[in-house]
């Protein structure tokens, strides 16, 4: 029984187990059978590269769209650009690189989530609430959602590479979504401590208005 390559579907020698194949050079596995484990990320690697240039196809003219409606919602936009974060935030994973999260080990799995969803809050809430400035908003609606698709592509295809090598989590994978949620954690507290200064502030003149003359 004829077998072919995995890589380029020529047939391969039918006595002889080569470690790679002779008409692409890409190799095979002990006793002829492809290296399951590679072929699998080169095709996980491809077929998440093809829906990134199908999600910015078909995502941006729909940003695009949204944008030109969002100066007359008005109030309502406040409801609408968290929602559409946590929508985008739901297609990147699904559509874009669901596979991709299956290959990478637990720890890595993890930290690459937490950077594409600290990503998403402090990018796509100010950059999709650009929207609601009139042309303006479209240009900066558009360009949130290649940024931030693109920036989930670049970190699970690098994250990928490196699995796919057997390498160990490098400092600056374990730092930089730590450093981002200490500065989200931060500014979180601050806004709470300045809105509370303020609601205090407001009451005590309040009050200070209200108290009799002497």
């Amino acid at each position: 029984m004829t077998r072919s390559c995995p890589w380029c579907l020529e047939p391969l020698p039918v006595r002889t187990n080569p470690l790679e194949c002779p008409h692409c050079g890409r190799p095979l596995g002990e006793a002829g059978e492809p290296k399951a484990r590679e072929l699998r990320f080169q095709k996980v690697e491809a077929a998440q590269t093809a829906a990134y240039h199908r999600l910015l196809g078909w995502g941006v003219p729909t940003v695009a769209v949204l944008a030109i409606a969002m100066p007359f919602i008005h109030i309502g936009a406040l409801a609408v650009v968290p929602l559409l974060v946590a929508v985008h935030l739901v297609t990147v994973r699904v559509v874009l690189v669901r596979d991709a999260q299956r290959l990478l080990r637990p720890m890595r799995k993890i930290l690459n989530r937490w950077l594409a969803r600290l990503s998403f809050l402090w990018i796509g809430l100010p950059g999709y609430g650009a929207m609601t400035v009139p042309v303006v908003g479209v240009v900066l609606g558009a360009a949130t959602f290649v940024l931030l698709t693109s920036i989930v592509h670049v970190s699970t295809t690098v994250s990928l590479n490196r699995e796919r090598t057997g390498q160990d989590l490098a400092p600056w994978e374990k730092m930089v979504p730590v450093v981002l949620a200490v500065i989200s954690i931060g500014l979180i507290l601050l806004a709470t401590g300045v809105a509370a200064f303020f609601g205090w502030s407001v009451m005590a003149i309040m009050e200070g208005m209200q108290a009799p003359s002497g």
